[in-house]
This record gives C-alpha cells, structure tokens and sequence, in this order.
C-alpha cells in the first residue's frame, strides 16, 4: 500500500480538488480517498454523504481494531466509482476525529492494504494533520510560485523530508530557483486551469488541469512502487 498525502503550509491552494483528482487518476484506480483536514471536510457537503459514515466513525472502530481492512468499513462511493472516507464538515467535529486518529492510524499504514493506494487530503500541515503526514510515503504541499506563499515553506524540508512541492498557478519563482531556495523537489507545476474547479463537484472532463494530474500521478506511482520493490 501507497500513503499519499497533499497539503498546503499557509492557504489553501486547491487542495482537496487536487487530492480527489490524484486518486481518481492513480493508474489502476485502486484507491482510497480519504479526507484529514482537521477544519473540516468538504465531500459530504457537495455529495450529500452519510454524515454517520467517514473519519469520525473510523477513528471510534480503531480504538478497538487495527486491521488494515476496517479501513473500507467506512468508505463511501462518489459519483463515477471513487471510494472515499470523509471527514466532517464541522471543524470541532473534524479536529476531534483527526485528533483521535493520531494515535491509532499510524499504526493501520505501516500494514499492508494490498495494491490500494491512499490519498490523504491533509488540508494545513500543521496540528494533527501534520502528525499524520510523518506516517506517509510522500506528502505533497501545494504552494503558488510566489514569495508570499513560498516564504512559509522554509524549513520544509527538516520538518517533512519526505516532502515534495507542487507548484500551482502563475507567479514569478521557476521550479528551479524554488529547488534551489528550499530543498524540496518540485514534482509539478501545473498551470491554472479554470475548469479544475468543476471536478470537485463532479464534473470530470478532459481538462487541462485533468491532464496535469494524470501525469503526476504515474510519476508518483512509479517512484512508490520502485520503493516498494526496494
């Protein structure tokens, strides 16, 4: 099993849309979204998800059960077939869960789920979020390529060495002088894309911003599984 977790370190880049997008891409398309964004989700809103199944009810399963498969005890399905975990839309709510979820999911991950890979929308690294990312393969934090936003990445890659950038839309920093600067490997820059707002609500054309997730995904898919084979 694959954990892969997406993050942003101040604002809130895209995020979610960029996570369920990775999932949906991953080549083979055995994945698990799963939503750790201690302010709250947003699937459940947009979907009209069982509000009594996702993270909350995973984390009261756990405290009593650390096999890898109660995992999909509490997934739903999307429209077009994705399987995800969703947090609560209340950020109290959400904090507790992903709170609770510190102590117990950690050990869930470093156990064998098979070929299904777990994409994590981790929302701001920071708080419980962020002691979950120490438990994944790669966590990617998306930041636009501009000083306001590259400035709260000092010190990323101490703090998260598996960590790797995703730059975003316009700005004046090239991948390069990013690398450079931080130490982080830049995986992509993907250029904005107004139509990338549609796929969170569903609609999942063959947009540009599709297409730039597609190929990070068989490029992440490939690192994981070469480690894997490792």
């Amino acid at each position: 099993m694959s954990v892969i977790g997406v993050a942003s370190m101040k604002n809130s880049p895209g995020v979610t849309t960029f996570a369920l997008a990775l999932a949906t891409t991953w080549p083979g398309g055995d994945t698990v979204f799963v939503e750790l964004d201690a302010s709250g989700g947003e699937l459940g809103g947009y979907f009209h998800l069982d509000r009594n199944i996702g993270i909350a009810s995973l984390a009261t399963e756990l405290r009593r059960e650390r096999d890898p498969d109660v995992l999909f005890h509490h997934t739903q399905t999307l429209p077009g077939g994705q399987e995800v975990i969703a947090a609560p839309v209340g950020p109290a709510q959400a904090h507790a869960a992903v709170t609770a979820l510190t102590t117990t999911l950690p050990e869930v991950l470093r156990k064998s789920l098979g070929g299904t890979t777990l994409v994590a929308d981790l929302g701001r690294l920071a708080g419980p979020s962020a002691e979950l990312a120490a438990s994944m393969d790669t966590v990617l934090v998306m930041a636009r390529p501009r000083l306001t936003d590259l400035m709260h990445l000092e010190g990323l890659a101490e703090a998260v060495p598996h960590a790797e950038i995703i730059l975003t839309g316009p700005g004046t920093y090239p991948p390069g002088e990013v690398i450079d600067a931080l130490g982080v490997k830049v995986r992509a820059h993907i250029a904005h894309d107004p139509a990338a707002q549609w796929f969170i609500q569903g609609r999942h054309g063959r947009t540009r911003f599709v297409r730039a997730v597609r190929r990070v995904a068989a490029g992440l898919a490939k690192t994981t599984r070469r480690e894997g084979a490792a």
